[in-house]
């Protein structure tokens, strides 16, 4: 006998009395709910809501009638103890048989008109009657997002920022394994799939601070998988954009950030970029991630560089982690330490050499962690104009050049990042054109880097020109340095 059935009389309807009461606090929300579907914030998601509700109603009336007639049918229909007299049946009825046939179907009429309008508005083309059309294409990592701006040449991480009242269309792609783009109160989902683009678009009716997450499970860490959708009036847009153009101001010589610079170089720069600002540098860092992602794929296990977030102005970003948790100093140097702490999975951990130790922690001093983390603090827009590289010392020194534009894909050893070592460069490179100089040939690679093609290599790198000739001479000079 099953165990509930063992229990006394008056337990048994309380127990079953309270399980609906349970599902329902379960099932509780309010608009207030960073990730609710109600209480919305954009056209698309006000659409979705008004048909989920007229489905609701239609469905409870439903629901209500039906009981109601089964359990009016049940009452007045028992079987009574002082009768035998069968009811009378209603099998083969064929009136009825069309009633309650036809019914369904002009419910579902009625559901489907509706539910197959709004998907037509949603899947055609982008509204332009309200405004100039953004385009982002967003893309899903494992286990963060990507978010591109081709027209303004910007890449961020997590941190996906609109103009209010202006359609925004969406390229929606992955990396690796299905992901699902959900902004709750401006748009529903839709997946992204590897090889297989999908389209969307929204528009965000109020400025504010929007939740996103992931909605397709992806792997370990899908439920840490999220990001914020920052809706801002068209001048705080604008501006925004122009910052994300405008180089951050070199950290003083001997400062913490400076070390920290120096640090972020050694351990962090392969992975990821941080001077997405200066022109050329949108095709640069696509190249560059999928320079990475494939260097992953080529040896899962063994690989030292993965795909990683652009920290671009890390400092202006409000969250860490994909939107887990805030950002400041005391989460950022936890982040920095034990990355796991925060986030379980993170590939970073795995793959980066400096977590290579036996507690997978961070083989940096906490002095060393302190400098990292004030230096990925104070990347914030700096006094230089938009797209020139700032630069507070009077002289341009090389090694601070390369350390900011080059280190990102190329080591000063012999160890492969994205381009080889540049170890002993200058020896190499007075040989590879005859009747070239050492300093033509590198001079050369800097600004036409498809001229020489090592092979092995993908031709990935932009031309750097846009550096002007003294920074140029100062690279040169460097890099002649580097036995």
């Amino acid at each position: 006998m099953h165990r509930i059935s063992k229990l006394s009389l008056p337990v048994r309807p309380t127990l079953f009395l309270l399980i609906p009461l349970v599902l329902t606090l379960l099932a509780a929300c309010t608009p207030d709910n960073h990730q609710s579907t109600f209480g919305t914030a954009g056209p698309v998601a006000k659409d979705q809501a008004d048909l989920f509700k007229f489905i609701f109603w239609i469905s409870a009336v439903v629901f209500v009638v039906v009981e109601a007639a089964v359990i009016y049918i049940a009452i007045r229909y028992r079987r009574r103890s002082d009768s035998d007299k069968l009811p009378h049946q209603t099998h083969g009825n064929t009136k009825l048989e069309i009633t309650w046939t036809l019914i369904p179907v002009l419910i579902l009429a009625a559901i489907a008109v509706p539910t197959l309008t709004d998907i037509w508005a949603q899947q055609s083309h982008v509204p332009e009657d309200q405004g100039e059309v953004l385009n982002v294409e967003a893309i899903g990592h494992q286990w963060w997002f990507e978010f591109r701006y081709p027209d303004q040449e910007v890449i961020v991480s997590n941190e996906l920022h609109i103009p209010v009242g202006r359609p925004v269309a969406f390229k929606l792609e992955s990396q690796d394994v299905i992901h699902s783009f959900w902004v709750p109160k401006i748009a529903g989902k839709v997946d992204m799939v590897p090889l297989n683009d999908n389209y969307m678009w929204m528009i965000g009716d109020e400025v504010g601070e929007y939740y996103g997450q992931c909605a397709e499970f992806c792997g370990i860490a899908h439920a840490h998988m999220r990001f914020r959708v920052f809706v801002h009036e068209e001048e705080d847009f604008q501006a925004w954009v122009d910052g994300m153009h405008t180089a951050p101001d070199t950290p003083l010589a001997g400062s913490s950030e400076a070390s920290g610079k120096n640090l972020f170089a050694a351990n962090c720069s392969s992975c990821h970029t941080i001077d997405s600002t200066a022109p050329g540098s949108y095709a640069r860092e696509i190249s560059a991630q999928q320079a990475r992602w494939n260097g992953w794929v080529s040896d899962i296990e063994n690989s030292g560089i993965v795909s990683a977030p652009n920290l671009t102005h890390f400092g202006t970003h409000s969250t860490i982690g994909a939107g887990l948790k805030d950002l400041n100093k005391t989460t950022l140097e936890q982040w920095i330490t034990d990355p796991s702490s925060i986030k379980i999975g993170t590939r970073m951990q795995k793959h980066a050499a400096v977590y290579d130790t036996d507690n997978n922690k961070a083989k940096l001093t906490a002095s060393e962690i302190s400098d990292i983390a004030n230096y990925l603090l104070s990347l914030k827009p700096g006094s230089a104009p938009s797209g020139e590289v700032a630069n507070n010392s009077a002289s341009v020194d090389g090694e601070s050049l390369f350390t900011t534009n080059c280190s990102s894909c190329h080591s000063t050893g012999d160890d492969t990042i994205v381009g080889p070592g540049l170890a002993g460069i200058a020896d190499r490179a007075g040989t590879r054109v005859a009747g070239q100089s050492v300093d033509a040939y590198l001079r050369e690679s800097i600004i036409n880097p498809n001229a020489f093609i090592v092979d092995g290599y993908p031709a990935v790198m932009p031309g750097w020109e846009q550096l002007g000739t003294e920074s140029i001479e100062a690279l040169v000079t460097y890099l002649k340095t580097l036995d």
